[in-house]
C-alpha cells in the first residue's frame, strides 16, 4: 500500500487514463521527464514558408484594410466614382461612360460653410432657419476667442489674415504661449497687441479689435505700414533740414562777413502793427462831429 494518499490518488487517475497501474515511485520520475526542457534539435522554431492558401489571406486582409481607410478619405463623389468604377470592371459595361473630373459647379458642405461662417456674428446671422445655418453655428461654438491665429505672408501688401482658436490649438498652447503667427512656433519675448481688424464679409466692410500674441519679428510684420509711414515722415523732415543747412552753408562761403556786416541789419523787416477796425475809424469821426 502506498503512504502518501496523493500518490495514490495519482495513481488511480493514470490507471483510468492509461489502461494499468503504476507505483508510487515511478509517477515523480514520469513527471519530471514530461516537464524537462529538450535540448534536440528539432525543438528550435524555425520560419517557415506559409502555404499559398494562407498567403493569400494575408493579402486579402492587407487589402481590405487598405481599401477601408482609401474609402473613409474620400469625398462623396469620390465614392461613387470608385464604386462606379468597380461595378463596371467586375460586372461589365464601358470606363468611357464615367467622368473622370468632377463637374465645376459642384457645391460642397465646405463651400456652403463659408458662405454662412461669420468672424463676429449678429442678431440672425446664426438662426435654425435653414441647415447652412446650423452648421455654421455648430462650427462657430467650439471655436476659441479670446486670442486670434494671424495670417502675416503678404503683410508688405497690407494683407493680413484672422481667425480664432480650435481646441487642438489651445491644447498646445498656439496664439498665447506660442506665437500667434500661422507659420511661427516662437515662445521667447512675445507681447499682445489690440489690433483694429478691417475686414470684408458677403461685400460688406467690417472692423473687430482682437488681440493678437506674437514675437518681435512677427510684431514688425504687423506694423510695417506703421512703421514704414513713420520712416517716411523722418525722412522727409531730414530733408529739409539738410537743404536749409546746404543754403546756409553756400551762404557763409559767398559772403563769409555778410552775417555781420550792419547792411544786412537794416535789411531786417520791422513788425508791421495790427490795422485798426473801421468801427473804432467811425466813432471818432461821430465824436469830432
Amino acid at each position: 500500500t502506498d503512504r502518501n494518499p496523493r500518490g495514490a490518488m495519482h495513481g488511480l487517475i493514470d490507471a483510468f487514463q492509461g489502461g494499468g497501474y503504476e507505483s508510487g515511485a515511478d509517477i515523480p520520475k514520469r513527471r519530471r521527464l514530461a516537464y524537462a526542457p529538450s535540448t534536440s534539435s528539432t525543438s528550435t522554431t524555425r520560419l517557415e514558408r506559409p502555404s499559398v492558401p494562407g498567403f493569400q489571406k494575408s493579402q486579402i486582409k492587407a487589402l481590405r484594410g487598405l481599401s477601408h481607410t482609401e474609402f473613409s478619405r474620400m469625398n462623396c463623389y469620390e465614392r461613387h466614382h470608385k464604386m462606379m468604377e468597380d461595378y463596371i470592371r467586375f460586372y461589365g459595361g464601358k470606363m468611357e461612360d464615367l467622368i473622370k473630373k468632377p463637374p465645376a459647379n459642384v457645391i460642397t458642405d465646405f463651400d456652403l460653410l463659408k458662405e454662412a461662417y461669420r468672424f463676429l456674428p449678429e442678431a440672425g446671422d446664426y438662426d435654425d432657419s435653414t441647415w447652412e445655418k446650423r452648421m455654421a453655428k455648430k462650427y462657430y461654438d467650439k471655436l476659441f476667442k479670446e486670442y486670434c491665429i494671424g495670417y502675416l505672408s503678404k503683410y508688405k501688401e497690407g494683407k493680413i489674415g484672422m481667425r480664432w482658436r480650435t481646441q487642438k490649438e489651445v491644447f498646445q498652447g498656439k496664439g498665447q504661449f506660442i506665437c500667434g503667427n500661422h507659420k511661427c512656433n516662437n515662445s521667447e519675448d512675445l507681447k499682445s497687441y489690440e489690433v483694429n481688424f478691417a475686414y470684408k464679409e458677403s461685400g460688406v466692410d467690417k472692423q473687430a479689435l482682437v488681440k493678437l500674441r506674437v514675437c518681435p519679428e512677427c510684431a514688425y510684420k504687423l506694423n510695417y505700414k506703421k512703421i514704414k509711414e513713420m520712416e517716411k515722415k523722418m525722412a522727409k523732415g531730414s530733408k529739409k533740414l539738410n537743404q536749409s543747412a546746404l543754403t546756409i552753408r553756400a551762404k557763409v562761403e559767398v559772403d563769409p562777413g555778410a552775417s555781420n556786416s550792419p547792411s544786412e541789419k537794416q535789411k531786417v523787416k520791422k513788425i508791421k502793427k495790427p490795422k485798426k477796425s473801421k468801427k473804432k475809424k467811425r466813432k471818432k469821426r461821430n465824436r469830432d462831429i
